[in-house]
């Protein structure tokens, strides 16, 4: 039985779980997706892929029937070009990870703690300080969160709001108990009743059909001018135009974004995150798609991963199955 491991990701998880997997499986790494198409025997063979990715222009892989995604979203497998009878199974292990990152952007941001920190380094400013009689910074306490999708990374989230004093509201696509602390869960199609409350909108749903483009002008009109939104989930979540405009206008008080509109690739590797310059903006907290990556979740992710491929070696049922072809 062999396994084929594409993609950086893939490889660096290939080489981190070898000591892990069954014997019986035979592993090939293409670290390079182009390689594939040079070579397409490596697909020919694999009743395995170990991918985030598979694209209609790769070549046949006729064996398959698993595809063990190295990543939770599973939108850049194109399901159309597996053969019949495939499972397509994610991997999870990021949910303390981000969660940690977005209590820390909501703390960063209601202490001014880049501001202030900022200042005091280069210019020795004591100005936000009693010292100097100055204006008070923020806290968390007390302020309502909202949080759009409840699912593992949500839940987290909100048993940290939680913790830290907060008020959290959730919205979900399908129908969540209010558990860890929640005190409502709105159906998605009730958003805009729960979004003018919230002091910060933390943004955790899965993209699809329903979520595409949710937070748009509209909705981010329904928002308070002080609200402060934080998107971990996907970039076409949040309208690109939109969110811009809102955040450059100060129409919402500011953002921690750490997915994004514009990714690089083999052409662009230092291409920007989007085509308006959020960087320019101060009201912004500007991360590479890295909320997730710790030491922490890797070693989890990976002994998910090395799991489920020795599950299916040993003929066992597979866990985190979202979809057959």
């Amino acid at each position: 039985m062999k396994a084929l491991f594409l993609g950086n990701v893939a490889a660096d998880t290939a080489n981190g779980i070898a000591a892990q997997l069954s014997p019986e499986l035979r592993v090939e790494i293409l670290a390079d997706p182009r390689q594939l198409i040079e070579r397409p025997e490596a697909a020919a063979d694999a009743d395995i892929l170990v991918t985030n990715h598979w694209h209609a222009e790769y070549p046949p892989a006729p064996k398959a029937k698993l595809v063990q995604s190295v990543a939770t979203g599973i939108e850049l497998i194109d399901l159309a070009a597996l053969p019949r009878g495939v499972a397509i199974c994610n991997a999870f292990g990021h949910e303390t990870a981000i969660a940690e990152y977005v209590l820390m952007t909501m703390l960063v941001w209601s202490h001014r703690f880049r501001e202030i920190a900022g200042d005091f380094r280069s210019r020795s400013s004591w100005r936000p300080s009693w010292v100097q009689s100055g204006a008070p910074h923020g806290e968390i306490l007390g302020h309502t969160v909202g949080i759009v999708g409840l699912g593992r990374v949500g839940r987290e989230v909100a048993r940290r709001a939680v913790a830290f004093g907060c008020r959290v509201l959730a919205a979900n696509r399908s129908e969540r108990p209010a558990e860890s602390g929640v005190e409502r869960v709105y159906p998605l199609t009730e958003l805009d009743d729960m979004l003018p409350a919230c002091d910060f909108v933390i943004l955790c749903t899965a993209l699809g059909p329903e979520t595409d483009g949710l937070i748009d002008a509209r909705r981010l009109a329904l928002m308070k001018p002080s609200a402060f939104l934080v998107n971990i989930a996907r970039g076409q979540i949040v309208d690109e135009d939109a969110v811009y405009a809102a955040l450059r206008d100060h129409q919402i008080g500011g953002a921690a974004l750490d997915v994004w509109w514009q990714y690089p690739d083999a052409a662009e590797p230092e291409r920007r995150p989007s085509r308006h310059p959020f960087h320019e903006l101060p009201n912004v907290i500007m991360t590479p798609h890295c909320s997730g990556w710790t030491g922490g979740m890797v070693a989890r992710r990976w002994a998910e991963v090395a799991g489920n491929i020795n599950r299916f070696v040993r003929g066992e049922p597979l866990i985190n199955i979202v979809t057959t072809t």
